[in-house]
């Protein structure tokens, strides 16, 4: 058996090999201690990647935003000249907008073209581009002179959308024309005449080619006739049309209807209604005038009658102003009498309020029910 010692003794080489290894084992040790925060101090730049999800963010709230401010908004033509507050509101105009357009307007201010519209505070581009295809003014003024008449400088023109062969006198002079000039015209549809195209009405005399292009883009003629269509038109007026159903296409067949844009006019009112519950409420559609309404009254048919009706009982008065027969002093009678009586029993209770006419009643009646 060998000493003890012969098993616990290190020659030189391997007591050096001890001494590196011990190195080793604390260069380990401290590198483990040590990663994490070489690790942290590196760092990565994301930056671009965090660009992108503003912009995204940026879009998506500015998308919610427009579908917001948008959603109660009812879209019709009009000369932001001539509406009333009303129907400023129906267009989604706050009541400080309104008192601003107003108080502009009481210093003789008004909006010559398209764009002017753009420059109301508080509107957004976003909903100027939504309002701009239901402005009726031009897109541009020629030589600043399209509100005057070339008679004098002081006679206000204003430019909606017509037809020639339905319009009154009142509207020709809207429309700048002279008195010599409108009664020339009624003379030419007197003895049968008639425009059958846009370029029609440049010939009405004493119409200059500058005023008739800023005439044209209003006019409801087509730019070219077709006279095969015209007889087939013209057969089509014996037509019946059941004014609560027909959509555009089928509107145009009654006489004086020249178009599905106007057409579609008449459809917008028709929903803002509820649906007609007698003919003679055409007349009420903007810009449609009485002799044209009595072109067509024998076309017009109403079957199964049954409008969408407003509840008194539930409905707020945001609900209930949407419709064109309830003002908001009407609106609010109708929910402080709720509030203060409690439910309708009958659509005649609101008889009781004062500020309810017979008139206002049997208008509105039709579309109030107290389920």
């Amino acid at each position: 058996m060998g000493k003890l010692n012969d098993y616990f003794s290190f020659s030189r080489g391997e007591k050096n090999g001890v001494v590196v290894l011990f190195f080793i084992i604390l260069l380990l040790i401290f590198g483990i201690q040590f990663a994490d925060y070489f690790n942290l101090t590196k760092t990565t730049d994301f930056s671009e990647f965090e660009n992108a999800i503003n912009q995204f963010e940026k879009q998506r709230d500015s998308n919610l935003k427009v579908n917001k401010e948008t959603s109660n908004i009812e879209l019709f033509n009009f000369n932001p000249n001539i509406i009333s507050d009303e129907e400023w509101i129906k267009l989604g105009f706050e009541n400080w907008q309104i008192k601003i357009i107003n108080k502009y307007k009481s210093k003789g201010g008004k909006w010559k073209v398209k764009n002017d519209v753009s420059k109301i505070y508080g509107l957004d581009s976003s909903n100027y581009e939504i309002l701009k295809p239901y402005i009726l003014l031009p897109e541009k003024i020629e030589n600043n002179s399209v509100i005057t008449s070339k008679k004098d400088n002081k006679t206000e023109i204003l430019y909606f959308e017509f037809n020639p062969n339905t319009i009154t006198k009142l509207e020709w002079k809207k429309l700048g024309f002279s008195d010599w000039q409108i009664k020339t015209i009624f003379n030419y549809k007197a003895k049968g005449g008639s425009w059958k195209t846009k370029a029609d009405v440049k010939k009405i005399y004493g119409l200059d080619e500058s005023n008739y292009y800023k005439l044209k883009p209003f006019i409801l003629l087509p730019d070219k006739f077709d006279e095969s269509k015209a007889t087939k038109k013209e057969k089509d007026f014996t037509e019946k049309i059941n004014i609560n159903k027909a959509d555009a296409k089928e509107l145009t067949k009654l006489k004086g209807i020249n178009s599905e844009k106007y057409a579609n006019i008449i459809i917008k009112y028709r929903n803002s209604l509820g649906g007609f519950i007698k003919k003679e409420q055409l007349k009420e559609v903007y810009n449609l005038s009485e002799d044209t309404y009595n072109g067509f009254e024998s076309q017009l048919e109403l079957e199964n009658i049954n409008p969408t009706q407003l509840n008194i009982n539930t409905d707020k008065i945001k609900d209930l102003t949407k419709h064109p027969y309830i003002d908001w002093k009407t609106g609010n009678a109708i929910i402080k009498y709720r509030k203060a009586n409690g439910n309708y029993k009958s659509i005649t209770d609101i008889k009781k309020i004062h500020l309810i006419s017979t008139e206002t009643y049997l208008k509105i009646s039709p579309y109030l029910t107290v389920k």
